[in-house]
């Protein structure tokens, strides 16, 4: 008895110890089927937020952004405007806001969107899509108040604009697709008709899918000439910078531009840069002075020496210079966040050999527009009366624009089309506060139809000159206030010049109350204006 007592213990001990890897399989197994299931539960959901957010960030079929359709009054929270069923509604019909038939002088230019393949030298070409066969294609030069007559033709396989950028055009040529016309599709024709009212350095871009079609050579420069041509500039150059192939270009160059001139003569070199982002650039072989900013003077401008001017996208720079006697001028150029200026120079003015080992340094202060020139009455200034005030947040996230995942660029928190309106009535002078208080890049803000006064940088008035732009560069934790008359009646776009951003979402509207478009935004329509 007493064995077999013994025996059923070692059984009983025996027993567990050969069940124990059953259970730890079976263990193994409900863990890996939780794992799988919660693995499961996370592709589900994480899928369905994904589809949701693509879902429901794409366009509608129409958005249109005519004011009498909604005739409330409305401010920076509403959203009343945009109407989704595309009823253009009454009031003011954005095609009877256009200029004068006729005029004493009449400039006529036909520019044909074409394809091409480019060669930009050093090896370098491209397939392009050009207007007229170049990028950029023709400057167009003309006077102040002329009337600009411009007759667009297609040739592409898709649909393309005009936008007359810096340009005070009235508002049914501007030339942006589903606000003011519809995309002029394969094989059609469009005319722009606008005076021009403003002698300086602009510039001009297809504003259908602005980010591929300008990133892809649709534009080009504009020169308003004064009404009495300026006898002391012996030489005018227009230059447009534009990067292909990752690599930066004057005028479709990648080797440097020459330009010829004498000794004692006067030099006025037009910039504008036509990409996303800024560049660095200075004049080495002689003092410069920053003549005009985005085709406005500056008052009494002073001799400036190899100082750093940054210049953002859509944004322009008049230099003037007197050659020296013997040695050329040399336009040295950077991309933001290079630590020196590229060895080969981008312009040479004059004769003579550029000495590489001569490169400025880019650590030295940049030029700052808020203290340079001297002051002088000016229509809007600190103390004007504003009519209203309005806070623009630049901002930055992650999500989902027009059905894309990836980067989101806002506008007091909100992305196109539902970054919030602000609707001014004619005759208001309009003050806008631009904070750009996080690390969302670098903004070149971007307002059709008018020109603005620079009030304020981060908080302090300007010293200097005062300052007409239509692109402000705001850098992460920088602030401008500027301000303008609504005196240009219609729908128009306030929107980063970086084209990526505002892709991406950086998009606003300015609109005048009761005005109707029968052109809408969306899918149905196939007008993407960014």
């Amino acid at each position: 008895m007493k064995k077999q007592r013994e025996t059923e213990q070692q059984e009983s001990v025996i027993a567990p110890q050969e069940g124990e890897p059953v259970a730890k399989k079976q263990t193994r197994k409900k863990i890996v089927k939780r794992i799988l299931l919660g693995v499961l539960c996370f592709l589900l959901v994480a899928g369905g937020s994904i589809g949701w957010g693509m879902w429901s960030s794409r366009y509608p079929d129409r958005i249109n952004m005519g004011t009498a359709c909604n005739m409330k009054e409305m401010n920076m929270s509403d959203m009343g405007s945009m109407c989704q069923a595309g009823n253009s509604g009454s009031g003011t019909p954005i095609d009877t806001l256009q200029a004068p038939q006729t005029a004493a002088h009449i400039d006529t230019f036909t520019l044909t969107a074409q394809p091409a393949h480019l060669s930009f030298g050093l090896g370098n070409a491209s397939d392009a899509w050009t207007f007229n066969g170049t990028s950029p294609g023709p400057t167009l030069h003309v006077r102040r108040g002329d009337l600009v007559i411009v007759h667009l033709v297609n040739r592409l396989s898709f649909g393309v604009t005009i936008h007359w950028h810096g340009i005070t055009v009235p508002n049914s040529a501007d030339g942006v697709a589903g606000v003011t016309q519809d995309a002029v599709k394969p094989g059609q024709t469009y005319t722009y008709r606008f005076l021009a009212k403003d002698a300086g350095t602009y510039w001009y871009h297809s504003h259908q899918e602005s980010f591929e079609q300008t990133g892809h050579g649709l534009y080009g420069m504009v020169i308003v000439d004064p009404a009495m041509p300026i006898a002391h500039d012996n030489v005018d150059t227009a230059l447009a910078l534009h990067t292909w192939n990752s690599i930066p270009t004057l005028n479709g160059a990648m080797g440097t531009v020459h330009v010829s001139a004498q000794p004692g003569q006067w030099v006025r070199l037009r910039l504008v840069n036509a990409d996303n982002y800024p560049y660095h650039l200075t004049l080495v072989g002689t003092p410069f002075l920053v003549a005009a900013l985005d085709g406005h003077d500056l008052n009494e401008p002073t001799p400036l020496t190899a100082v750093p001017l940054s210049i953002d996208g859509g944004q322009r720079y008049d230099l003037r210079f007197r050659m020296p006697e013997s040695g050329p001028v040399a336009l040295l150029i950077a991309k933001d966040g290079d630590r020196e200026y590229a060895k080969t120079p981008a312009v040479l003015v004059g004769q003579g050999q550029f000495v590489s080992s001569a490169l400025p340094s880019l650590n030295q202060n940049e030029f700052n527009f808020a203290t340079y020139g001297q002051p002088r009455t000016d229509p809007i200034t600190l103390q004007s009366h504003f009519d209203a005030t309005y806070s623009i947040s630049l901002g930055f996230t992650l999500g989902f624009s027009n059905a894309r995942p990836g980067p989101v660029f806002t506008l007091n928190g909100k992305s196109f089309p539902d970054s919030p309106e602000i609707v001014v009535k004619l005759g208001q002078l309009i003050r806008l506060h631009f904070e750009n208080d996080a690390d969302s890049g670098i903004h070149p803000m971007h307002l059709h139809g008018h020109t603005f006064t620079i009030l304020t940088k981060n908080g302090r008035g300007l010293t200097g000159s005062p300052v007409h732009l239509d692109t402000i560069s705001v850098r992460p934790h920088e602030s401008y206030d500027v301000a303008f008359y609504a005196d240009n009646p219609g729908l128009w776009m306030l929107h980063c010049h970086n084209l990526y951003h505002a892709n991406h979402g950086m998009d606003m509207m300015i609109v005048y109350p009761n005005i109707s478009t029968p052109y809408t935004i969306g899918n149905a329509s196939g007008n993407f204006p960014d």
